[in-house]
Parts: structure tokens; sequence; C-alpha cells
């Protein structure tokens, strides 16, 4: 019996190992070769691969676009660089929806209803890390239904994001905390208790553009991903 016992207690022990190992692996999420396993949400912006890059670039007349992997992620940590035309603001969506049946329950109010109506077109709705020039970078916006889930910092933001090259950014989510460091300085620290999203999309932004014709491109390479 014992040696029975010791056996399985070494099995379980292996195996809980085995899946720590696996959730704390880095997963590549763009090849740098082509667009499989991602899909497009929200407008009619263009999405390609250029030099081993992710390039989204604007269209006239169009909502916010999003191309997000396939995947749906809950706590993570997510890294990538980020190179933005300082005219253009882009973001990347964090645990978004984008279907009615996915707003949370605990969600209520006006954010519910506002939520539910970006959501039922197919467009993205949740936490969104800013990348931007006007000092707005890794401040958290609730996309789609409005105002900062995590304020940005202005004065810091300004002393460390690149206007014209590239910048390394890396969010840890975890629970209700969120995390943005960009250039290794860590910008946003604090937890999103409004938005009530725990799991979802990933989602790099085209922002809309109005009427303006002439194309504004944002570019992002060595996008990984670490699940906790």
């Amino acid at each position: 019996m014992r040696r029975f016992e010791t056996t399985s207690l070494f099995m379980g022990l292996t195996l809980a190992l085995a899946m720590a190992a696996q959730a704390g692996e880095w997963t590549t999420l763009f090849n740098g070769k082509n667009l499989d396993g991602w899909s497009k949400k929200g407008g009619e912006a263009t999405y390609a691969v250029e030099k081993g890059c992710l390039v989204g670039t604007t269209k006239p007349n169009t909502p916010n676009t999003f191309l997000c992997p396939d995947r749906q992620f809950g706590d993570f940590e997510l890294t990538f660089e980020v190179k933005c035309d300082a005219k253009l603001n882009s973001g990347v969506q964090i645990r978004s929806l984008c279907s009615e049946d996915m707003v949370p329950a605990a969600l209520q109010g006006k954010d519910r209803e506002k939520m539910l109506k970006r959501t039922k077109g197919g467009s993205l709705s949740g936490p969104q890390v800013e990348i931007a020039a006007n000092g707005n970078a890794a401040g958290v916006y609730f996309e789609g239904v409005g105002g900062w889930l995590l304020q940005p910092n202005k004065d810091l933001t300004q002393t460390v994001y690149k206007t014209d090259g590239w910048n390394r950014y890396r969010v840890v989510a975890e629970g209700t905390s969120i995390k943005v460091w960009i250039n290794d300085t860590k910008i946003t620290d604090g937890d999103d208790e409004r938005s009530k999203c725990t799991k979802g999309f990933l989602g790099f932004q085209v922002h809309g553009v109005g009427g303006r014709t002439e194309p504004l491109k944002v570019r992002w390479r060595n996008i990984k991903i670490k699940e906790l």
C-alpha cells in the first residue's frame, strides 16, 4: 500500500510540475511570415506582414479595427515591440470581448449597455493598453465604453516613450491587477475594478482616422505571451 501511495504521489507531483512548466512557457504569437491564426474585428483598416513585422495601416471613414489572435487569454504576461506614427493613436486590447453573450454578468448599468451595443456588431470592447505619442501611452482605456480604467502618467511616459522609434512594452495582467512597462520603466500599476473582464481576446488596434486619406501606420514585432 505504501509503495502504491508513494508512486501515486510521485506521479501527481510530476503532473503538477509539468502543468506549471507549461503554464509558464513563452509563446510567440506572431510568426513574422503570415497572419495564420489571426482574425480581424471591427473596422476595415488593413494588416500585412512587412519585413517580419505586423503592419497596420489606416483607412478613411472606418471605425477602430483590431487584429486578434484566435485564442483567448486570462492571466498573462505579454511583451511586444511597437513603432507607431506619431500622428496615429493605437493600442493593444487585453481580455476583450466581441459578442453580447461574452459580456460579464457582473458588469451593470450604463457600462453594460455600452458594451452590449459595441459587441453587438462584432467589434471589441474591454481594457486597452494605449500606444500614443501624446502622453497617454501605457494608460488603460475602456474601449467601447469610455473612460480610463487606469489613468495615464503623462509626465513619466513622455520621458521614456520614443515618438520616432521602437518601444518595448511589457503587460502583466493577473486578477484585477494590470501593470504596464515601456522600455523597462514601469508606467502603470493598478487594479481594474470596473470592466469585470477576466478573459478574452488580445486586439492589435489601428485607430479610426475619420476622413483622413493620408495612410498612417503602426508596426509590431516580437509579440510573445506567457500564461500565469
